[in-house]
């Protein structure tokens, strides 16, 4: 593949073909060409005749190259917004024509994130797995222990990325309470214990079943921690461009305006909790804030000393420009409106 992307990167580089401009909050810019996943690819073009030509040349060397086939017959030109002749377009690449809302790798692209639809096919693959095990008698220990490694693993992947709207919450975990309470019939029977309860932690009396919400927090937050320690990662670049950094890159900005819809903004809506029990380890503390971060103990500075932090005169300076190494060993050099004892 990387015959391709060289093929690809040349092209564009001639003029033959273009690539998607991503423009962010002060003036940054990034191309994208092109996404390669295994043998899935995703080609981002202007739609003009003359550059789907060109694309289909280079799809052309590339086959000649590799030796690899690549099968139009599975692939679609899926147009962003209106435009014209893209049936004749999808000839010219030898190809379908495809719309958004897609499939790809598993997840839907295009799909608006709040919408309750795109969580159809999670319900059905539960349903399908209940189906199986309607005839089977099974005890309530061996139910339980289907809950956690089938049915509650079943939504991750599409949680990892997006939020659950609540109905689809309750309506995925009323499977689950049926399954536990009726068995492989769901039929509605009494349930013995609160499903909060059930949901508990088995070291404070409950079953150990996962809540999906939590869950979803859970995953969602992943991806700011992913951005804080994960370096020079592709997908962290394009999240850079696209938002901007602040806190010597650790996250990105708020959200908001144009740029503030999609995916990014509900997982920047985890980021408080994150950051609380985010801890640094400091190495030459030029990326560490020594009075908001947390490096020292289990809460910042600024919060364990508030008084010492309102006289602070450099509130963000960082450990390396508070740490004066000329003081014998090397000591704090904190610097303050006023004298502590006034």
């Amino acid at each position: 593949m990387e015959v391709l992307s060289a093929l690809i990167r040349r092209a564009i580089d001639g003029g033959f073909i273009s690539s998607c401009r991503l423009r962010g909050r002060g003036g940054m810019e990034m191309n994208v060409s092109h996404l390669l996943f295994a043998d899935d690819t995703i080609i981002f073009c202007e739609a003009r005749k003359e550059y789907l030509t060109s694309l289909g040349w280079v799809l052309a060397w590339f086959e000649v190259a590799s030796g690899l086939r690549i099968n139009l017959a599975k692939s679609k030109l899926i147009p962003v917004g209106e435009v014209e002749d893209i049936e004749d377009m999808a000839v010219e690449l030898g190809c379908r024509v495809g719309a958004l809302l897609t499939m790809y790798l598993g997840l839907p692209l295009g799909a608006h994130h709040k919408v309750v639809s795109m969580w159809d096919g999670v319900e059905e693959r539960m349903r399908r797995r209940l189906a199986l095990w309607k005839r089977q008698y099974m005890s309530k220990g061996g139910r339980i222990t289907l809950i956690k490694s089938t049915l509650a693993s079943i939504p991750i992947y599409q949680l990892s990325l997006f939020r659950m709207p609540k109905l689809v919450v309750k309506r995925l975990e009323k499977l689950q309470r049926d399954f536990l309470w009726g068995g492989g019939s769901m039929e509605r029977k009494i349930h013995l214990i609160n499903w909060e309860v059930v949901c508990t932690q088995k070291e404070k009396g409950g079953l150990g079943i996962r809540k999906i919400d939590l869950l979803n927090k859970a995953l969602l937050g992943k991806w700011i921690w992913r951005y804080a320690f994960e370096k020079d990662l592709f997908w962290k670049k394009v999240i850079g461009v696209k938002y901007g950094q602040e806190g010597f890159g650790w996250r990105t900005n708020e959200a908001r305006g144009t740029f503030g819809v999609g995916v990014w903004k509900e997982i920047l809506k985890e980021a408080s909790w994150c950051w609380d029990n985010i801890k640094f380890k400091v190495g030459r503390g030029t990326k560490v804030k020594f009075w908001t971060d947390h490096w020292s103990g289990n809460t910042a500075l600024s919060q364990s000393f508030p008084q010492l932090f309102a006289l602070a005169v450099l509130r963000n300076a960082t450990v390396n420009e508070v740490w004066d190494s000329s003081l014998g060993q090397g000591g704090w050099n904190l610097r303050f409106s006023r004298d502590s004892n006034d």
